[in-house]
C-alpha cells in the first residue's frame, strides 16, 4: 500500500500544481479523486482480488495485505475474502486482534558495541515479502591510525635503479608518516615471473643469471619471495632492501598479480595487524600477466586464492594460473588491503585504467630512480584515508540493499561512489534501505555485511524473514488460518464427475468448461459447483475452472506472458493493448505496419510486434509491398472488363459475369482505368516492347554473322587447298612409277621438275 501511494504522490502533485480559478479547480478535484480511487483499486487488485485461499499466500502478496483468522468471519462469504487490506478487514467486521499482519521491525542491540569507526556494528531486521526497512550507519575515520606498509617490488633487471632508491626510503618515509600515524611498520617482498618457459630463458647458461644482457650478477628468477615481515625497525628494513639482488625474465609483463594475491592472503607471514590500515605498495615499470596467460606455459589449474608460502617462497607459481582481476579484487577487499601502484614509464596508464576494477586502489607515477617515492606514498595514504566507500558482502538471495552516502558537505552519493575529502573530524552517514522480494532463502535467519573498503570494521545485518502466519504455528489455532483444503462439512467435495446431489449442492458440470473436460481442469476439486484449485510448487493455479496459472506459458524477460496477460492452457491471453505469443508487444506498434495507402502489410501479411510477417511467400519488403509474381488487379479482372458491355455478350458469358464478376461496375471501371492510365503500366509495356525488339534484332545479327563466317571459311579452305597443293607438288620427288611419293626435306626449294604437258592420246612415262 505504501509503495502504491508513494507512486501516486507525484501525479497528485501535478494535479494540484495549477492554482488558477474557474474550471481548472473542478478538474483538479476530479484528478485527485481519480488518483484516490485508483489507489483504492490498486489495493483491491493486490489483496482482495487475488483470490488467496491461505494465510501464507495472502501475506506473500505484499506488505499492505492482511489475513483475518476469526472463525466466524467467512459466514456467508467467500473464503478468499479473508485476505484484504487492514482497513478493509476492519470495515468488514474482523477484530483487530484477529488480523495476521506481520510488521517490519529494525532492532539495534545495545550494550555490546565494540566498533569505533562503523556504528552500529550489528542490526537486526524483521521483514515480510514486498516490505522494506530503513536504518542509518555512521562511519567515523580515526586520527593517527596504525599503518602497515608492505613494499612489493618488481626486481626484474629494468628496475635496478629504482631498487637502489629503496635503501634510503625507510627513515625519510617513517618521519613523514609520523604526522598521520603513531604506529608505522614496514615490510618487503620481491617478485619477477613464473619460472618456466616462455617467461624465462631455460638455457643452461642463463637459467641462474637471466640478466646477463645488463652485465649484472642476478639472483635466480622467482614468482614471489617474502623477504621481511612488517616491523617497526626501520634499520632492519633498509638492510633487507640493501641485500636484495636484481633478477630477470624474457617477456615484458611480470607476475605482479600472482605476488599481490599471496601478499594479501598470507596474513600470518606478512604480519598484517587487524587494527592497522593495511597498505600494499606495488613498485614496477611493466604490466602484469592476467588469468589465462599462463596457458602459454601449459599451466591450466585455476588459482585457488589461498596462501602457498613455504619458507617464505611461493611454491605454486609454476602449477597454478595467475589470478583474475575479480578474484584479486575480492581477496584485497576481504583482507582490508588498499593498494598503491607506484609505476614508472609509459605503463602507468595501464594500471590507472584498472582502478575502477580494483576498489580501494590508487596509482601514482614515479620519477626516474624513484626520486618522488616517499611523497607518492604519503599523498596516496592521505587520499585513501579521506575516501569512504562501502559495499555489501555475503548477499542473501531475495534481499536487496540500496545505500546512499550522506557526505560531510551535504552531498548524497551511491555507496560505491562514497565520499571524498573526509577528515578525522568528519563522519559519513549511510542511509540503508533493505527490501525483501520473497521468502526464497532457507533457515529463516540470514545476515549480510556492509563493509567500508579499506576499514577493518564492518556492520553485520541480521535478516529475519517473516513469511508465515502465527496461526499456522499455533496448535490450538491451526484451523483459524482457513487452510486451502478446509471444507465445510455441509458441502463435501466432488468425487469423479459429480457431487452428491444434496440440498444446496450443484452438479459437477459447474466445474467443467464443457463436456468431456476433466473436473476443474484436473488441477483442483469441485466444491458445491465451484472449483477449489490445488496449490502447486511450480506456481499459482487459478481461474473459474483452474484453467489458468502463472508458470506454464512462454516467458519474456523472466516473466510469464511478459506480465501483460494471463496464462490459460499453456497459451498467453493478452490484456487489452498487448499482443504476441508472449504478450510482449504493444498494439500501438501496429501503426508501423501500415503503408502509405492505409493497408496493413499491403494485405499480404499480418503485423506482429510492429513488423510485417508476409503470409504470401511470394511477397517481400517492409510492408510485403513487393510481389513480382502475384496476380495484379488488371490480370485478375481482365476477363470481367467485357461484362461492362452486356448487350454484346452471349448468355453463357453473362452467366459467367454474374458468378465470377459480382463486384460493382464502378470498381471494375477504377481498376481497368488504372490498368490503362497508370504511368507504371505504360512504362512497363514500353520497356517490354523495346526489350523484345532488341532481342529479335540481336538474334538476326548473330545468325547473319554465323552465316558469313561459315561462307568465308569455306571459300578460304578451297583456295588454301589449291595453294597448298601447288606448294606440295614442288616438294614431291618422283622416284618410281608408282603412286607412292617421297618427300625430300633437304632444301625443297631447289627441286626443279620439268614435266611437259601430255596430249589426250599420250600415256605417262617415267624418265630416269
Amino acid at each position: 500500500m505504501c509503495g502504491s501511494a508513494l507512486g501516486l504522490f507525484p501525479a497528485a502533485f501535478v494535479c494540484l500544481r495549477s492554482r488558477r480559478p474557474g474550471p481548472a479547480s473542478f478538474l483538479r478535484a476530479v484528478c485527485v479523486f481519480s488518483l484516490v480511487l485508483g489507489l483504492g483499486r490498486s489495493e483491491d487488485s493486490r489483496c482482495a482480488s487475488s483470490h488467496a485461499t491461505s494465510c501464507s499466500e495472502c501475506l506473500a502478496l505484499g506488505p499492505e495485505c492482511g489475513w483475518c483468522i476469526h472463525e466466524d468471519f467467512i459466514s456467508g462469504r467467500l473464503r478468499s475474502e479473508r485476505c484484504d487490506t487492514i482497513s478493509k478487514l476492519k470495515s468488514k467486521g474482523c477484530p483487530v486482534d484477529s488480523i495476521e499482519y506481520p510488521s517490519v521491525r529494525v532492532t539495534i542491540p545495545s550494550g555490546n558495541e565494540i566498533n569505533t569507526q562503523v556504528t552500529p556494528g550489528e542490526v537486526s531486521i524483521q521483514l515480510r515479502p514486498g516490505a522494506e526497512a530503513n536504518f542509518m550507519l555512521k562511519i567515523h575515520p580515526l586520527k593517527k591510525y596504525p599503518v602497515d606498509l608492505y613494499y612489493l617490488v618488481d626486481v626484474s633487471a629494468s628496475m635496478h635503479n629504482n631498487i637502489e632508491k629503496l635503501n634510503s626510503v625507510g627513515n625519510d618515509l617513517s618521519r613523514k608518516m609520523a604526522f598521520f600515524s603513531r604506529d608505522f611498520r614496514l615490510g618487503f617482498g620481491s617478485y619477477v615471473d613464473k619460472t618456466v618457459s616462455p617467461y624465462i630463458s631455460i638455457h643452461p647458461e642463463r637459467i641462474h643469471n637471466q640478466c646477463s644482457d645488463y652485465n649484472l650478477d642476478c639472483m635466480p628468477p622467482h614468482g614471489y619471495i617474502h623477504v621481511l615481515s612488517l616491523t617497526e625497525n626501520i634499520t632492519e628494513f633498509e638492510r633487507a632492501v640493501h641485500r636484495q639482488k636484481i633478477s630477470g625474465n624474457i617477456d615484458t609483463p611480470e607476475g605482479g598479480f600472482d605476488a599481490m594475491l599471496q601478499a594479501a592472503v598470507c596474513e600470518s607471514h606478512i604480519g598484517w595487524r587487524k587494527e592497522a590500515k593495511r597498505l600494499l605498495l606495488v613498485m614496477t615499470d611493466q604490466t602484469s600477466h592476467l588469468a589465462l596467460d599462463s596457458k602459454l606455459a601449459g599451466i591450466v589449474v585455476p588459482n585457488d586464492g589461498n596462501c602457498h608460502l613455504r619458507n617464505n617462497i611461493y611454491v605454486r607459481s609454476t602449477t597454478m594460473e595467475h589470478p583474475s582481476l575479480g578474484q584479486l579484487s575480492e581477496k584485497l577487499i576481504d583482507n582490508n588491503i588498499n593498494v598503491i601502484f607506484a609505476v614508472q614509464g609509459k605503463q602507468f596508464h595501464w594500471y590507472k585504467d584498472l582502478l575502477p576494477l580494483l576498489p580501494g586502489t590508487i596509482a601514482g607515477e614515479i620519477e626516474s630512480k624513484a626520486a618522488n617515492l616517499n611523497n607518492l606514498v604519503v599523498e596516496a595514504y592521505q587520499k585513501l584515508i579521506s575516501e569512504v566507500k562501502v559495499q555489501v558482502e555475503n548477499r542473501v538471495p531475495g534481499i536487496y540493499f540500496n545505500i546512499t552516502a550522506i557526505c560531510p558537505d551535504g552531498a548524497r552519493r551511491p555507496g560505491m561512489e562514497g565520499c571524498s575529502n573526509v577528515t578525522s573530524n568528519n563522519e559519513v552517514l549511510l542511509n540503508v534501505t533493505v527490501t525483501m522480494e520473497k521468502c526464497s532463502f532457507t533457515g529463516g535467519k540470514n545476515y549480510a555485511i556492509i563493509k567500508p573498503i579499506g576499514f577493518n570494521e564492518t556492520s553485520k545485518i541480521h535478516i529475519h524473514g517473516d513469511c508465515g502466519c502465527r496461526c499456522e504455528n499455533s496448535r490450538g489455532q491451526a484451523g483459524k488460518c482457513a487452510e486451502e483444503m478446509f471444507l465445510d462439512p455441509v458441502c463435501p467435495q466432488c468425487d469423479e464427475r459429480r457431487c452428491p446431489l444434496e440440498q444446496g449442492q450443484a452438479p459437477a458440470e459447474g466445474c467443467t468448461s464443457h463436456e468431456g473436460q476433466p473436473v476443474c481442469s484436473g488441477r483442483g476439486v469441485c466444491v458445491c459447483g465451484k472449483c477449489l484449485c490445488h496449490k502447486m510448487k511450480l506456481g499459482k493455479v487459478y481461474g473459474k475452472y483452474c484453467e489458468k496459472d502463472d508458470f506454464s506459458c512462454p516467458y519474456h524477460h523472466g516473466i510469464p506472458c511478459a506480465g501483460h496477460g494471463e496464462c490459460e492452457a499453456g497459451l498467453c491471453r493478452c490484456f487489452s493493448g498487448w499482443e504476441g505469443d508472449r504478450c510482449q508487444c504493444s498494439t500501438a506498434l501496429a501503426q508501423h505496419c501500415v503503408n502509405s495507402k492505409g493497408q496493413v502489410c499491403s494485405g499480404r501479411g499480418t503485423c506482429v510486434c510492429g513488423r510485417c510477417e508476409c503470409s504470401d511467400p511470394r511477397s517481400i519488403g517492409r510492408f510485403c509491398e513487393h510481389c513480382p509474381t502475384c496476380p495484379t488487379a488488371c490480370s485478375e479482372n481482365w476477363n470481367c472488363v467485357q461484362c461492362l458491355h452486356p448487350h454484346n455478350l452471349s448468355q453463357a458469358i453473362l452467366d459467367q459475369c454474374r458468378t465470377s464478376c459480382a463486384s460493382p461496375e464502378q470498381a471494375y471501371l477504377e481498376q481497368v482505368s488504372e490498368c490503362f492510365s497508370s504511368p507504371s503500366y505504360l512504362r512497363i509495356f514500353f520497356i517490354i516492347s523495346i526489350v523484345t525488339f532488341l532481342i529479335g534484332l540481336l538474334k538476326v545479327l548473330i545468325i547473319r554473322q554465323v552465316i558469313l563466317q561459315w561462307s568465308g571459311s569455306k571459300i578460304k579452305s578451297s583456295s588454301d587447298y589449291r595453294v597448298s597443293a601447288a606448294k606440295k607438288d614442288k616438294l614431291i620427288l618422283q622416284s618410281v612409277c608408282t603412286r607412292a611419293v617421297t618427300y625430300r626435306r633437304e632444301k625443297p626449294e631447289e627441286i626443279k621438275l620439268d614435266i611437259s604437258k601430255l596430249h589426250a592420246h599420250e600415256t605417262f612415262r617415267c624418265n630416269f
